[in-house]
């Protein structure tokens, strides 16, 4: 029977937590004023068309905005979570047992990705709402995608973070496996596979579940 290989699960579940985390902490009005008072020219850039910080979650409009406005940024928020699933979980299949610094890379770089994905739907959504000329259709989700790169750079350490505090004690028992008189997971339950070494076959294994 093959062992429950969970780590490179747990790596990505992590990630989709804090990034799950972050979204809706950018939704409450606390966090984004504080924002706001901290960097006050995202609010300028905000007016000559540049989306301010990341996307967050919200159940309903702030302030005077809209609820067509509230409903892309929450559909930009998904698509930062979707991006940052999709990133962790190439992370995870090509590395599964990558090391603290290598995930906390993965996971910085997750949040880039997906800010710069949000950013650009935020920007086409700017240029419908506002009735943008041609120009601006490439202006704004440019700018958009900008933006939400670097605020992936100054905000992706806390994704980055819990990606690279995950598992390090399992994949200390896991790495036992090759060594003989290991008592971390019986050896003799992996499956062997033709022509791969026993720690290959136990990354094939959790390869498998992926």
């Amino acid at each position: 029977m093959t062992p429950s290989l969970d780590r490179p699960r747990s790596v990505l579940l992590a990630g989709l937590t804090a990034t799950l985390l972050l979204v809706l902490a950018l939704g409450t009005g606390t966090v984004w004023f504080r924002l706001t008072d901290a960097f006050p020219s995202a609010a300028h850039d905000a007016a000559l068309g540049v989306p301010p910080f990341l996307p967050g979650l919200r159940p309903d409009p702030r302030g005077d905005s809209s609820w067509a406005f509230t409903l892309s940024e929450d559909f930009a928020a998904l698509l930062l979570v979707g991006a940052v699933a999709l990133r962790l979980r190439r992370h995870v299949l090509r590395h599964p047992y990558a090391g603290a610094l290598r995930r906390l890379g993965a996971g910085w770089s997750a949040m880039v990705l997906g800010g710069a994905v949000a950013g650009v739907f935020r920007g086409l959504a700017l240029a419908r709402m506002t009735g943008a000329a041609p120009l601006g259709w490439t202006v704004h989700p440019l700018a958009g995608a900008v933006a939400g790169a670097v605020w992936g750079v100054l905000l992706g350490w806390t994704v980055g973070l819990a990606v690279a505090l995950v598992g390090n004690r399992r994949l200390r028992r896991l790495r036992q496996l090759g060594h003989p008189g290991s008592t971390a997971l019986p050896s003799a339950r992996l499956p062997r596979v033709p022509g791969l070494s026993h720690g290959e076959n136990h990354r094939a294994a959790g390869m498998a579940r992926h």
